[in-house]
């Protein structure tokens, strides 16, 4: 019997559960012989059958079954019982049937009322849920909006400045410099939005090669010192000389993960602190720490450390900013490389410390790095003469890619739909295609597979570039589509655009005769 049959003394114990419904019967008995003449023999059942009844809601149903039997065993013992057999059968009968019949009705009773019970509970903690999930959207929505915000609001204001004129040469490149440190920013956060939605969704995917570590953690370094030269902190490293350290996965996401744990630490350093970083082997695993000299993790909010969406300090008037999905990312890219991380406090010094631990891969001198390629110097022109054809329903990214790609000395046609890109082609026979991922009508990749399709003298054949607003391209279509299209993440570098861009045409140069 389950202690919820004994409501409502669901801590007593069986024993004394039976004592209490056996009591109850003797105190019936008790009753019937101190009263004499004045308690007949259907007042007994009566009280018999008060005395089940009590048991079966104080004590439970087995008690009550059991004060059914004694009762009913005593009666028929009773010396009075012997005048007259036939009614105090009767009187028995309808005692055990009653006796039941109470017994079950009552466990029904609580049964119903332990259902309504915990269904109201259910209810309350949904309640609890969903006024919890609203807050946190709430202060999500309250956070992105100040994230997105702030650094709006700089760059609106520098641009007004800048376009007065009334600006000296010295100012006016500080200005550009922080609108363009702020756009970064915002490129940033919408990348990690984007990465964080599809780690949600299950679509969080790998390139996975084997790679050096050691020189995904270098791009990383790299990436972050800027960063912690402005706020004034010193970031050391420590990696190995020789040892490769090769590990399988996706080079760009290792350099992610790198790239955040020091931009977190960076973040809770204060000017004049210290963000260390080491690489070593320990046994079958490459692991990376990073840790810095700031004020530590709050235990108690270190067991949530990598979950979504949190801060330790969600308030208006925190000192770091940030949207509170950076270390989860991590924590999801970690785990897709088959690796572990763990946060903890420094022992003896102020701080906080981050592990993440990856396998190595054996083969290390089969591992081939992607090179990534030059960029351009800002006025040269590697374009010159080429026909660039341009697809974007967006007005102002037509005029934008129109612009950058005529100062690199391209010959540039725009177009704002797929049909109107086509025959573009046909008529004007273009040496490149650069396309927005999404048309109104089509995608950049349906219309590439067209260009597939066409005949050299018709316009088909050539390199494609297509540029998308998702942060990472499903693999299996860059591989459908490789070696002549190639997939470039919005916003993207006008140098970094133009360099693409020959280098696709320096792959497969195409020049047909045309007619003038």
């Amino acid at each position: 019997m389950s202690p919820a049959d004994a409501y409502p003394f669901r801590t007593l114990p069986a024993p004394l559960r039976f004592a209490v419904a056996l009591a109850a019967v003797g105190a019936v008995f008790v009753v019937d012989r101190s009263s004499g003449s004045v308690i007949d023999d259907g007042s007994l059942f009566l009280l018999l059958a008060t005395a089940v009844m009590a048991s079966a809601w104080l004590a439970g149903t087995g008690p009550a079954l059991a004060a059914t039997v004694t009762g009913a065993l005593v009666a028929a013992w009773q010396p009075e019982a012997a005048w007259n057999v036939r009614a105090t059968g009767t009187h028995l009968a309808l005692f055990v049937v009653q006796g039941l019949l109470l017994t079950a009705l009552v466990s029904e009773l609580r049964r119903a009322r332990r259902v309504a019970e915990l269904q109201a509970h259910e209810a309350q903690v949904a309640r609890s849920e969903t006024e919890s999930a609203g807050r946190m959207k709430d202060e999500f929505l309250a956070t992105i909006s100040h994230e997105l915000r702030t650094p709006l609001n700089s760059v609106l204001g520098w641009l007004h400045l800048l376009r007065t004129g009334k600006l000296d040469s010295t100012t006016s490149a500080r200005g550009l410099e922080a609108i363009e440190r702020n756009v970064r920013l915002q490129a940033q956060l919408t990348g990690d939005l984007l990465d964080v939605s599809k780690a949600l969704t299950g679509q969080l995917r790998l390139d996975s090669r084997a790679v050096s570590l050691v020189e995904a953690v270098r791009q990383a370094i790299a990436a972050a010192t800027p960063a912690a030269k402005a706020k004034g902190v010193l970031v050391t490293s420590e990696l190995p000389d020789t040892a490769l350290l090769a590990v399988l996965g996706d080079p760009a996401r290792l350099r992610q993960v790198a790239w955040h744990l020091l931009s977190n630490a960076i973040k809770f350093t204060p000017r004049g602190g210290t963000v260390g970083l080491t690489l070593e082997q320990s046994g079958d695993s490459a692991v990376l720490t990073v840790s810095d000299s700031g004020p530590g993790i709050d235990p108690e909010f270190l067991p949530r450390i990598f979950d979504r969406f949190t801060q330790e300090d969600p308030s208006p008037t925190r000192t770091a900013g940030g949207l509170g999905v950076g270390l989860s990312l991590v924590r999801d890219l970690v785990e897709l490389h088959g690796g572990e991380i763990r946060a903890r406090n420094r022992h003896r010094s102020h701080g906080a410390m981050f592990t993440a631990r990856f396998p190595l891969q054996p083969g290390a001198s089969e591992v081939r790095e992607m090179p990534v390629p030059p960029l351009p110097f800002p006025t040269s022109a590697p374009l010159d003469g080429l026909r660039v054809l341009v697809l974007d329903q967006d007005a102002d990214g037509r005029e934008l890619l129109r612009t950058v790609l005529q100062q690199r000395g391209a010959l540039v046609r725009t177009a704002a739909t797929v049909a109107e890109a086509l025959e573009t082609l046909e008529a004007w026979r273009p040496d490149v295609l650069v396309s927005d991922s999404v048309a109104p009508e089509h995608d950049a990749y349906a219309l590439v597979g067209k260009v597939l399709t066409l005949e050299a003298d018709r316009g088909g054949r050539i390199p494609a570039a297509a540029l998308t607003a998702w942060s990472r391209v499903d693999q299996r279509v860059r591989r459908m589509l490789e070696p002549v299209q190639t997939v470039l993440a919005k916003p993207i570098e006008p140098a970094v655009l133009t360099a693409e861009i020959a280098r696709l045409t320096g792959r497969e140069r195409r020049r047909v005769a045309r007619s003038s």
